[in-house]
């Protein structure tokens, strides 16, 4: 063992590592884990086998060191990370040798099991101390116990445009509002569901002052009246597009006095077949159906087809979940006609 590090050597160099590994993650600059975990196992198999081997008189009975440092290695990143497929065909493509399959499966399995009877992974973790709204893969046990439905969880909050609407009051919303999407209702229908509009979409259309005369129109009454006349210039699609993901804010949109009542129609621009969901749908259904998707919003309606509320992840979280229950099954109110649609001025 001449040509290895000494055991003094290794405990001077694991212990200051790990500790200024740890401390370095934890004042979120730009390092990883990967390689400190895998460098401090390392370090700490190693020491172990240089133990084991003092302790053994008779050459032999142990591995050689280097065994122990690769599983010590597994065993520090597993621990860390909980992962177990994917680190055993890594640490199996370094190292080039089938025979370590089997040790690595063991050690991993036992490093996870044995983090998870204290906490979660570090990542995990990390993803809670930033209040990220992850959804994992499992419905939260608080929805198998209880019968909620998404009537319950919605915001109803909403903030809701016309399909032909003032261009002043889409500034006013986007200036006081930060919602990234926002439900397009006909109002003259009893705020039945048009569709939704981003935005992206909203600011470019601003930007570009697409929106027309506000003599052409006195006021909005129903598209069914206007038929397919369009009462604003028409923005290409490739055209609002071709800025992504630079789309223009609403600080970059200058929004004269006199462009105030002047009409924007967002009826070309709209998403008309946006996901929706029945407010008495199941909280299984709907976490399944906004996670599968990959959604970022849900509008909830009635069996009218009105826009009652609408979930984002935030709403699907355990926490909130749990709020929910205070609530009854029937604690919002229905809109009736355009007048009472929710977060319509």
């Amino acid at each position: 063992h001449s040509s290895t590090f000494s055991s003094a050597a290794l405990f001077l160099f694991f212990v200051p590592y790990i500790i200024l590994a740890s401390l370095t993650y934890g004042i979120a600059i730009p390092s990883g884990l990967f390689v400190p975990s895998l460098l401090s196992g390392a370090a700490f198999g190693r020491l172990c086998g240089h133990l084991l081997h003092k302790l053994d008189h008779t050459s032999g009975t142990f591995a050689d060191s280097g065994t122990y440092a690769l599983m010590g290695a597994a065993a520090v990143l597993g621990g860390m990370a909980r992962m177990t497929i994917s680190l055993t065909v890594i640490l199996l493509e370094a190292t080039g040798d089938m025979q370590y399959v089997l040790p690595l499966m063991l050690t991993l399995m036992a490093a996870r099991f044995t983090g998870n009877v204290f906490n979660e992974g570090l990542y995990d973790i990390h993803i809670h101390l930033k209040h990220i709204p992850f959804l994992e893969a499992d419905v939260p046990t608080i929805a198998d116990r209880h019968e909620i439905v998404a009537g319950q969880v919605m915001s109803t909050e909403v903030k809701c445009l016309r399909p032909v609407e003032r261009a002043g009051v889409v500034y006013d919303l986007l200036r006081s509002c930060p919602h990234g999407t926002f439900p397009i209702v006909d109002t003259a229908s009893g705020g039945t569901l048009y569709g939704t509009a981003s935005r992206s979409m909203l600011c470019t259309l601003l930007q570009r002052r697409a929106f027309g005369n506000p003599d052409v129109l006195e006021e909005y009454d129903g598209c069914e009246s206007l038929g397919p006349r369009r009462l604003s210039p028409l923005v290409q699609w490739d055209t609002i597009e071709r800025v992504y993901p630079r789309y223009p804010s609403i600080t970059d949109v200058e929004m004269r006095p006199s462009d105030r009542n002047c009409w924007l129609d967002l009826r070309p621009y709209a998403n008309t077949a946006p996901y929706t969901v029945n407010e008495t749908a199941s909280i299984q259904r709907t976490y399944r159906l906004f996670r599968t998707l990959g959604l970022r919003f849900l509008v909830v309606v009635n069996h009218h087809n009105q826009v009652v509320g609408i979930i984002t992840r935030k709403d699907l979280l355990p926490g909130s979940l749990s709020d929910s229950l205070l609530r009854g099954r029937n604690a919002h109110m229905i809109s009736t006609n355009g007048d009472d649609v929710p977060g319509f001025a």
